[in-house]
């Protein structure tokens, strides 16, 4: 049988895309317009928050919801992705990845989604689901006509029938109600990872969001890629690519040029409180620090890694950012676990151990061979370990709990949920902060003036 863990201190002893956000139930209680940018007469009133749900591919709110589905098979489904995800992030940063405003070579797999957020397009609204990816620069969602989309269960987006869908033209007429043909209609392509891919055309058109009074606002005329060739053979569980990041055709920057996304929990299949706000009423609180954006990601200067009260020895410029954009820590949605340069990954793991000392049997698994796992249950056994604390420039924090370090495998087995950075080239691999290390933590994004902001928060409680 585990003990219960105590802390006793002996010196005062973890796609190229687009971007968008909404949500898929439309209350008539108030509907407004919003307009792009503000007033210059606006009112000093609390901006209206534009809100999407997001939706966890372990949540029982998830399309593709598997209820036989064990702790164990959640977390090699996790330990999958996030691997497959920093295959995709090196792609980039190596430059086998090309973009521009209309095509890219390589972007994240398909099949590598971690978290959806829903969102409506168009009048009538269609309701989505699409992959909040803060690594993306595209919105684009299923349209019809759609090949290969005959086993996607949710309805796909009709531009002939929305009342407020315009195309964007290789040559616009400039005449009212013109319409471009179909050879002058602007085209996007995008090849994925696994080779996987999507192309269609680009338009305009209105999105529909949930507000916190039960309401809806409306915001006209946002930039997104209607995908009409899917390259897929079965339902993937959601319809597009909300990207994030600070391109100019991404939702984030043409709504406000701020976003922010509290993660309560990605572990508690009943959890429904994690929540995406994009523009002026987005949550910008708590402890701030500078990022940078590189190869289309959010890069932050990361000054070290505390356990309790005992700071790690870490060579400062081990989270440097080197020349061309390499090294460097990125903070991403794309990956569930957190992924740390080898000799850091390491360190951490060998105080673990030590802290976890006699009172656990460790337990090895050889797929992963990195994955440090004991024998024990995290809720009961873990209460009053030290909490692992990441560090960054200006003073900010991210604090990872026993629930956002651990994660139960098995009803018996909890395993850290941290891996490393190893193979050939390690020097020039980004460390990655995944989705779990943000849980309990609502996190903001300024993309004028480059903060990110870590508030430590339960995420019910911005849902007033």
């Amino acid at each position: 049988m585990s003990m219960a863990f105590v802390y006793r201190p002996l010196h005062r002893l973890l796609l190229l895309a687009f971007s968008t956000c909404c949500l898929s139930s439309f209350s008539t209680t108030s509907t407004t317009t919003t307009p792009l940018a503000s007033s210059p007469a606006a009112s000093t009133a609390k901006p209206q928050r534009l809100v999407s749900k997001l939706i966890h591919y372990g949540s029982v709110l998830h399309p593709l919801y598997n209820p036989n589905e064990t702790a164990k098979d959640r977390m090699e489904i996790d330990i999958k992705h996030s691997v497959a995800r920093l295959a995709y992030l090196q792609a980039r940063i190596e430059g086998s990845l090309v973009s521009d405003v209309y095509r890219a070579k390589l972007s994240p797999s398909l099949t590598t989604q971690t978290i959806l957020a829903s969102l409506s397009i168009g009048q009538p609204p269609i309701p989505q689901l699409v992959i909040m990816d803060t690594g993306s620069d595209m919105f684009w969602v299923m349209c019809i006509p759609c090949s290969n989309c005959d086993n996607h269960l949710s309805p796909l987006f009709d531009p002939s029938k929305s009342s407020t869908y315009s195309p964007l033209c290789k040559r616009p007429c400039g005449i009212e109600g013109c319409k471009c043909n179909l050879l002058d209609k602007l085209t996007f392509s995008i090849t994925y990872a696994d080779n996987s891919f999507t192309s269609g055309t680009l338009g305009r058109d209105m999105l529909v969001f949930d507000t916190t009074d039960e309401g809806t606002t409306q915001v006209p005329d946002i930039e997104f890629g209607c995908g009409q060739a899917i390259g897929y053979n079965s339902d993937p569980g959601y319809s597009g690519i909300l990207g994030l990041n600070n391109a100019h055709n991404s939702l984030a920057y043409q709504i406000g040029k701020k976003f922010s996304y509290c993660i309560g929990s990605i572990t508690d299949k009943y959890y429904s409180y994690n929540q995406l706000i994009l523009g002026e009423g987005a949550d910008l609180e708590g402890s701030s620090t500078h990022f940078q954006l590189l190869n289309g990601m959010y890069y932050l200067t990361m000054e070290g890694i505390s356990i309790g009260e005992k700071r790690l020895d870490i060579d400062p410029a081990t989270f440097e950012i080197k020349a061309g954009g390499t090294g460097g820590v990125i903070l991403d949605t794309g990956s569930t676990l957190t992924h740390l340069v080898e000799d850091v990954y390491k360190l951490l793991c060998r105080e673990v151990r030590n802290l976890l000392g006699g009172l656990f049997h460790e337990v090895v698994y050889t797929n992963p061979p990195w994955l440090l796992c004991n024998l024990g249950i995290v809720s009961r056994d873990l209460v009053g370990f030290p909490v692992v604390t990441f560090h960054f420039a200006e003073g900010a924090d991210l604090a990872l709990d026993t629930g956002s370090l651990f994660r139960q495998v098995k009803d018996d087995t909890f395993c850290m949920a941290v891996g490393p950075i190893s193979g050939g080239g390690i020097e020039s691999r980004p460390s990655v902060i995944g989705l779990l290390a943000q849980q309990s933590y609502n996190v903001g994004f300024d993309l004028v003036n480059q903060f990110i902001y870590f508030q430590r928060i339960d995420c019910e409680l911005l849902s007033g």
